[in-house]
């Protein structure tokens, strides 16, 4: 088995998250056995409420067991009408959710299947007497990717599928809806005059979480209706919170529009790139070249340009004959097309080729780059005809095809010449589509908070989504239950086959997806 680039990074994160917490679990067993810091760092650990295993830790407090009684018992009827609500929406989330499941693993025994048939097809071409097996394995994998990128379920693992600087955004959303879905099981309990002996929350190995402890003999006590109220508030409050997600990335637009202006500023460049320290963080972008940019779909259109154009196509500058001879320190006649004509003379000279009336082949010209992209820009000679009757087009020479000298011109300062190629450009440099009109408007509106809104609808629908599944250890477990007993609650075996059944098929089914997850997208 051949494992991608996606799988080598996972597996090189997992090992380095795992030594992590080795050295953790490691110091926490010496600060317990060693005599001198046993006593307080046991005393640290129970006034924080902390306790550390492998690859967890934990922290459980009784601080907030007040503020929620006094929220679930102020206007309790509201609430039993709110959770009531609840009990409908985390069952429609339930039923989507099973349906999902079970769709999702024959939809990829089909996917399977076609690309068995797919991989089984060569194509023969003849040449003579000999023929030629044609392998699209290329294309095969671009295939692979887009899919990949297009599964409803799969794994989302920080450094891999998520970019380290979206780190902030992700946790801040994935600890909001952990604690927005206890929160609602916590004032529905009590709502319903259940006693809530505690909270916590965890961090397990990079994901952190919450719970709440419940009273759980008051709890079997009332009735199953009352009890559906409390365990459905976690799934119902997860889509509440997708709800706001939604309204606020569709309102998000109008309120760009009114109060920012479209434009290519940029939002971040990275440290390991060359014009770092040239190319100020909230400068908007005016032109590449000659291809002028007015929003971030112009910047990536003229990234593309650029890209698709060979060298010798690529925007040129217009100089005369007087103007080449004076700024040029060396001049290749008939320029050979592998032949650097600067010969590495500078770092500010750059080979230019051109084509002139008295020498109408490839001439080559080593002039200082910053000084011929001050003129006029230009693609062929006749487009020099309104600068001088005898200006030339000259183009920046690269004999490797892929290093280009590319003129960045922008608002907050002279223009950036970069030298190296456009995937450089495109990887280092983050463009944001507006710019604010006024200067106290926070520039966070345009990316980073709807950035944190993508990723707090995403997680929460997922949480919603996986607890609604009957299945162990998970809120569909009590949800099934509960259910069970409300329409068969003097049947107690056939009540209790049914939840096992349940429990079983749901188990099954989101194990069998989870595991399918990952082997699509790192297989």
């Amino acid at each position: 088995m051949r494992f991608n680039a996606s799988s080598m990074i996972f597996v090189r994160f997992l090992l380095q998250t795992l030594v992590i917490w080795c050295i953790i679990y490691f110091i926490n067993h010496l600060l317990l056995r060693y005599h001198g810091t046993k006593r307080p760092y046991n005393r640290l650990l129970r006034s924080l409420g902390c306790h550390v295993s492998l690859l967890n830790i934990g922290f459980y407090t009784t601080s907030f067991n007040r503020a929620f009684y006094r929220i679930g018992t102020t206007n309790s009827r509201l609430w039993k009408i709110w959770f009531t609500v609840g009990i409908l929406v985390a069952f429609a989330t339930a039923v989507t959710s099973c349906v999902t499941l079970l769709i999702l693993p024959i939809k990829y025994i089909y996917e399977l299947q076609r690309r068995h048939s797919v991989n089984t097809n060569v194509v023969i071409s003849t040449q003579g007497d000999t023929r030629i097996l044609t392998d699209n394995s290329s294309n095969r994998n671009d295939a692979i990717e887009s899919d990949r990128d297009k599964l409803l379920i799969q794994p989302i693992i920080p450094g891999v599928n998520v970019p380290l600087e979206q780190m902030p955004h992700f946790f801040l959303a994935l600890l909001i809806c952990t604690v927005f879905h206890e929160f609602g099981h916590a004032v529905a309990a009590s709502a319903e005059q259940i006693r809530v002996n505690g909270c916590g929350y965890f961090l397990f190995i990079l994901y952190p979480g919450a719970y709440v402890d419940l009273h759980q003999e008051q709890l079997q006590m009332i009735s199953a209706v009352r009890q559906l109220r409390i365990y459905c508030a976690g799934v119902f409050h997860n889509m509440v919170l997708v709800i706001i997600a939604v309204i606020f990335l569709l309102l998000n637009p109008l309120f760009l529009r009114y109060f920012y202006t479209e434009a290519a500023t940029v939002y971040r460049v990275a440290k390991d790139s060359p014009i770092r320290d040239l190319l100020p963080v909230h400068s908007t972008i005016q032109s590449i070249d000659a291809c002028i940019v007015n929003t971030s779909n112009d910047w990536y259109k003229c990234l593309r340009l650029t890209n698709d154009r060979p060298p010798q196509h690529s925007s040129g500058h217009c100089l005369t004959q007087s103007e080449i001879q004076i700024h040029s320190s060396h001049i290749e006649l008939n320029q050979r097309i592998n032949f650097d004509c600067c010969q590495n003379l500078s770092q500010k000279n750059y080979c230019f080729l051109y084509h002139s009336k008295q020498y109408p082949d490839h001439n080559g010209a080593c002039m200082e780059a910053r000084i011929v992209t001050k003129h006029p820009s230009c693609l062929i000679n006749s487009d020099c005809q309104s600068y001088s009757g005898d200006a030339s087009c000259v183009h920046p020479f690269s004999f490797d095809n892929v290093t280009r000298l590319i003129r960045i011109a922008h608002s907050s300062g002279p223009a950036i010449l970069f030298v190296g190629s456009i995937h450089e450009i495109y990887r280092t440099i983050s463009i944001q589509s507006y710019k604010p009109n006024y200067k106290y408007f926070p520039t966070i509106l345009i990316d980073d908070v709807p950035l944190f809104f993508q990723y707090l609808g995403a997680f929460s629908f997922a949480l919603a989504f996986f607890n609604a599944v009957p299945c162990y250890a998970l809120d569909g477990q009590y949800i099934l239950s509960s259910f069970v007993e409300y329409l068969s609650p003097s049947l107690f075996k056939r009540r209790r086959a049914s939840i096992l059944l349940g429990l079983i098929c749901g188990t099954c089914l989101l194990i069998i997806n989870v595991t399918l997850a990952f082997a699509r997208y790192f297989l």
